[in-house]
């Protein structure tokens, strides 16, 4: 399902929104032990592809539509997709689109694209094995229609650094799509049973990457798209063991305390959740006449 969503920052004046981007990311960084390491996400490779792979990759092709949809993907598109993860945008969006091109550095993930897609009999696609801070975007500067990414954007403290490199390789349009709350207590109550009063990390990409865009002079558009996620509850334990060795050790008390929650809410059965993300669009050239000349 698609609806549309529409916010206006302007609603809320005086309010640093790239400052309180900062102060998110900041404050994520107090509690966590470590960094997120390329490992972690060689070892969520097996969970992470199941979970895109939900529906015949449900979530991707929502995506998709959504901005088809709307003109953004235009006839014959090249697309750029930054931290593609077990190919998240590359198989469901090479289906449409000329060719996508995936950044995205960790050998695991980039095994299951290469899976995924011999799989879904894709070829028309290529791989730059970088984190996206080491790509020099002036050697792609608009090569692309859509520069697109998901779910890694909360690991850019500079984000508008990171967004202004993203419309340098684009002569289309940029695209982030981002979580957006359902109201789920599973993971905080998770949360709490292992990490007691400390408080949860917050990731928040929606709306607040919105509203750093508005104050930034973007004009973004948004649509609302609702999907599933089913795991096994295998691959559940192996996302939640590297989730919170970031925050604390991993032990064998905290492997039970979750094995027991996954239990109770599923049974022995996969797991299975309802996610809603905010695919957020834009078009760099296009400023609001206020802001003109604000990067």
């Amino acid at each position: 399902m698609v609806e549309s969503s529409v916010m206006d920052s302007s609603l809320i004046p005086g309010i640093d929104w790239v400052r309180s981007w900062e102060d998110s990311y900041d404050a994520r960084s107090r509690i966590m032990r470590r960094d997120y390491g390329l490992d972690d996400w060689s070892e969520r490779a097996e969970d992470y592809s199941e979970s895109r792979r939900t529906n015949q990759y449900e979530f991707g092709e929502s995506v998709y539509s959504t901005l088809d949809l709307h003109g953004v993907i235009p006839p014959h598109a090249r697309v750029l997709e930054v931290g593609s993860g077990p190919g998240t945008f590359v198989i469901p969006f090479a289906r449409h689109v000329d060719h996508i091109t995936a950044v995205e550095p960790a050998e695991g993930m980039i095994r299951m694209i290469r899976r995924n897609a011999a799989e879904a009999g894709v070829k028309n696609y290529e791989i730059i094995q970088k984190i996206w801070q080491d790509v020099n975007s002036t050697e792609f500067r608009g090569q692309y229609d859509l520069t697109i990414t998901s779910t890694v954007i909360w690991m850019f403290r500079d984000i508008m650094t990171q967004i202004s490199r993203m419309e340098e390789v684009t002569r289309g349009h940029c695209c982030v799509v981002g979580g957006v709350s359902t109201g789920q207590t599973f993971e905080t109550e998770l949360w709490r049973k292992i990490m007691g009063n400390v408080p949860y990390p917050q990731y928040p990409e929606y709306p607040l990457i919105y509203n750093l865009l508005y104050m930034r002079g973007r004009v973004p558009h948004v649509r609302v798209i609702d999907y599933t996620s089913t795991r096994t509850p295998e691959n559940m334990l192996r996302m939640y063991r590297v989730f919170y060795s970031i925050y604390t050790e991993f032990t064998p008390e905290v492997e039970e305390k979750i094995q027991d929650a996954l239990y109770s809410d599923s049974g022995k059965g996969p797991c299975v959740r309802k996610y809603r993300s905010a695919v957020v669009w834009w078009d760099p050239t296009v400023r609001r006449k206020e802001l003109k000349g604000i990067a």
